[in-house]
């Protein structure tokens, strides 16, 4: 199967997949809602268990935070930024619900530390998996939605300066690991501009998605908030040496609801979801349309076989008449081998199915003498959907990303929903110059490595880069 060209997918044809596909509802009971089906719970559960297993490893622990915050403990964070316009007041309370739990994390720790409860010695690293509500954005679907069901942040608070720059590391080496190396999701890696980076961070790296829909959207993020956050919410700890009080330093990131979307649209053609194996709550689907009881304990074998390795299956009875509506669903929600056996005459055919390509395998009287042959079968088409998967991935990202040294064909590439890449010194007045000769789109950020070559505006050597595009 030749996966869709970026640009012929659209928004609502994606709507109506994630729906059709059984991931999720959308718009019910209002518009800005996201309902998980079972099937698109259990991908969104593969994806964040992988994901916080290496938070696991990295020595953070998982908490859930309070949703509800005190206005009043918004205050001197809203003199450094404004925090609290994304938070909503509980009418006739005195309360608000959060659209990020960075107010709440920074409280919950100062608890730790001031009462000296368990696992509250330096550093402290969590993170917090659950929803928030934003107010939803003027944007295409999916990235329109203000329910979001799978924030994960991640908070970690240092006594010097030095250790929060190392977690530093960490943190974005986490967010790049997940969204590039596992998922090798299309996507740009980027330092904000100090013009759009937030006032309560010193640092903010982001992973911009790139998509079919002409514009990225920020999927990863880390914020150095050195001690500026911590100030606010006058998160100290007590220096034994010089017997007085510090100000913490501390780090968050994290990853939204955008990095499974981004995956899936990214992932799928027109009309089917395309699922890494890993993710697949299915890796394989055994359709037995033989219509024959004597041939269940054969069956069993195979299944005996998958279990042993673990392989994630199902075994179904059909009816012929069904084999086709069922292959067509299969491929929809994207499963990645279905294996159908069914009865032609006295023999009984053994088909694999993977990405809309149906082989036979054998045409046998025995099944358990085809075990090992369904089985390598198995696993060589696992292998190649994965492959093919990452392949199409890799080649949309190089498809998407056009180096420009020309200012006046900058807006051109922007409209084409493409990402513009260019030499420029990182100013702001850089920045601005840029962004004013593009009628829709902004610079991203500025690439974390570098390459020399001549500023796109004064045409003077420089060893930046930066990324220019529509940003959802």
């Amino acid at each position: 199967m030749k996966g869709i060209i970026m640009e012929e997918i659209n928004s609502e044809a994606f709507k109506r997949l994630i729906t059709n596909a059984g991931i999720a509802c959308m718009g019910i009971p209002v518009k800005e809602s996201i309902n998980y089906m079972p099937y698109g719970a259990k991908i969104r559960d593969s994806l964040y268990t992988k994901a916080m297993e290496q938070l696991n490893n990295g020595g953070y622990q998982k908490v859930m935070l309070s949703d509800l915050v005190d206005p009043d403990s918004l205050k001197e964070i809203d003199k450094v930024s404004k925090v609290s316009k994304g938070y909503m007041r509980v009418e006739n309370k005195n309360l608000m619900i959060a659209a990020g739990h960075e107010v709440n994390a920074y409280i919950y720790i100062k608890e730790l530390l001031k009462h000296g409860y368990p696992y509250s010695d330096f550093p402290v690293k969590i993170y917090n998996f659950g929803p928030v509500f934003r107010t939803n954005k003027n944007t295409k679907f999916p990235f329109n939605l203000g329910e979001r069901k799978s924030f994960l942040e991640c908070y970690s608070v240092f006594k010097t300066e030095e250790e929060a720059e190392k977690e530093l590391d960490f943190a974005t080496n986490w967010n790049r690991m997940v969204i590039r190396e596992l998922l090798h999701i299309p996507s740009v890696e980027v330092l904000r501009p100090a013009s759009t980076n937030k006032k309560i961070s010193k640092r903010t790296i982001c992973i911009d998605s790139i998509t079919p829909l002409e514009e990225t959207v920020i999927t990863g993020m880390t914020y150095f908030h050195n001690d500026i956050f911590t100030k606010s919410v006058n998160l100290k700890y007590k220096d034994q040496v010089e017997n007085k009080n510090k100000l913490a330093y501390s780090i968050h990131f994290g990853l939204s609801e955008n990095i499974l979307f981004s995956y899936l649209l990214n992932s799928c053609d027109e009309n089917n979801l395309r699922l890494y194996s890993f993710l697949a709550p299915i890796q394989v689907d055994i359709l037995n349309a033989l219509n024959d009881d004597t041939y269940d304990k054969d069956i069993d074998n195979l299944n005996n076989l998958l279990k042993e390795n673990n392989i994630r299956y199902f075994t179904e009875k059909i009816i012929r008449k069904k084999i086709n509506s069922k292959i067509d669903t299969n491929y929809l929600q994207g499963i990645p081998v279905t294996i159908l056996m069914k009865k032609e005459r006295s023999d009984i055919e053994i088909y694999s199915i993977s990405n809309g390509v149906q082989d036979l395998i054998a045409t046998t009287k025995d099944i358990n003498s085809c075990l090992g042959k369904i089985f390598n079968i198995i696993e060589t088409l696992l292998d190649k959907n994965d492959k093919k998967i990452r392949e199409d991935m890799e080649l949309r990202e190089k498809e998407s990303i056009l180096e420009c040294d020309n200012i006046n064909e900058l807006d051109e590439i922007v409209k084409n929903g493409k990402i513009a890449k260019v030499h420029l010194k990182n100013t702001d007045e850089s920045v601005h110059i840029v962004e004013s000769y593009l009628t829709g789109g902004e610079v991203l950020g500025f690439g974390l490595k570098k390459e020399y070559g001549h500023d796109i505006v004064t045409q003077e050597d420089v060893d930046t880069i930066a990324f220019v595009s529509r940003r959802s």
